[in-house]
């Protein structure tokens, strides 16, 4: 009843607001005629994605299908292809088409606050997964970021303390997208963590936009002007598989074990970085299992639906994975999420 009687509201607010940009795959001009269609008797869960062009954003609309496909409901998805002004209009449709609950993967957790907004006006519940939104969401499904950055510093430490005898060598930052939220934390635990060795020189710092190419042309660079690098660090391993390629595209690689061997490791675990840790090109990557998080988020939905208490804050567990591990009955239990799709 509750939901029938918002979707109603929306009706009366999108008549009132007489215009709003479509998505793709609208099949009415109209908003108004949008929601009344919505209104199914299901529960319509509404995701904003910021891309499916990187394989963990893949990952996490994967999930939203398991889990909407699990309990029965309704799932309309939107790519905004990272641009965070079109991620605004794909919630207001969102939000026009009538949803019931609302899940958001922010491009930028700033700019999408005013949408946010909007939705709670609404009375729409909002989730925000796999990273935070700067604005009152009612729940938080995600990666404890800054501790993801500090994982993958503690993982270089042992690295150079086996390799130089100490903790002490050059180290390469490449961060995420400037304006993520996961990006900002995962620069934040890794420059929290680095502080805490004196040994480790940052010897150079650059922005690689969670991007493969752009990672490849920015490390390509640092080579030429870094003579000795001891291990690199990548905000994701879109970035790290473009790291590695440019290392290798440089005559510099060594395989693991060997005293000039470059380590490097980045986060989230997609199916490119897993076939290069499998064939011992890259060290090491964390993992966050964006299939199994949203089919949690949906879960949590259900709950809320439910009438059930939900926490506001849900930390999704990392996993480190390298080859020698790869295979365990820790990694297995977890889940190796490439293989999944």
């Amino acid at each position: 009843m509750k939901q029938t009687i918002r979707k109603a509201a929306v009706v009366l607010a999108a008549l009132a607001l007489g215009t709003a940009g479509l998505s793709a795959c609208a099949q009415d001009s109209s908003p108004a005629a949008q929601a009344a269609a919505a209104d199914d008797g299901k529960i319509t869960v509404g995701y904003s994605g910021y891309t499916v062009s990187n394989p963990f954003f893949a990952g996490l609309v994967k999930g939203l299908e398991n889990g909407a496909k699990t309990h029965g409901y309704e799932l309309i998805t939107t790519n905004a292809n990272g641009d965070p002004n079109q991620q605004i209009s794909d919630v207001q449709n969102l939000l026009n088409r009538g949803v019931d609950y609302l899940a958001i993967n922010p491009a930028d957790g700033k700019a999408i606050a005013g949408a946010v907004e909007e939705a709670k006006k609404r009375g729409i519940p909002v989730f925000a997964l796999a990273d935070t939104i700067d604005a009152p969401v009612d729940v938080t499904l995600s990666q404890d970021h800054v501790k993801a950055g500090k994982l993958a510093v503690d993982e270089i430490a042992t690295f150079l303390e086996k390799k130089n005898g100490s903790v002490k060598g050059k180290v390469v930052d490449i961060m995420g997208m400037a304006g993520s939220p996961a990006a900002n934390g995962r620069e934040k635990g890794f420059k929290e963590a680095v502080a805490e060795h004196a040994g480790i020189d940052v010897v150079a710092t650059q922005d690689g936009g969670w991007d493969t190419a752009k990672a490849n042309a920015i490390m390509t660079d640092i080579l030429q002007a870094n003579p000795e690098i001891d291990a690199v660090f990548c905000a994701n391993d879109a970035e790290a598989v473009g790291v590695t390629a440019a290392i290798q595209a440089a005559g510099r690689w060594k395989p693991i074990g060997d005293k000039e061997h470059i380590y490097v490791i980045g986060i989230d675990a997609p199916k490119p970085a897993i076939e290069d840790i499998r064939s011992g090109l890259q060290d090491a990557s964390i993992s966050q299992q964006p299939v199994k998080m949203s089919e949690k988020m949906i879960d949590l939905i259900a709950d809320m639906a439910a009438g059930k208490s939900v926490e506001k804050n849900v930390e999704w567990p990392s996993q480190l994975i390298t080859k020698d591990n790869i295979d365990s009955a820790e990694v297995k239990s977890y889940g190796v999420w490439a293989d999944a799709l």
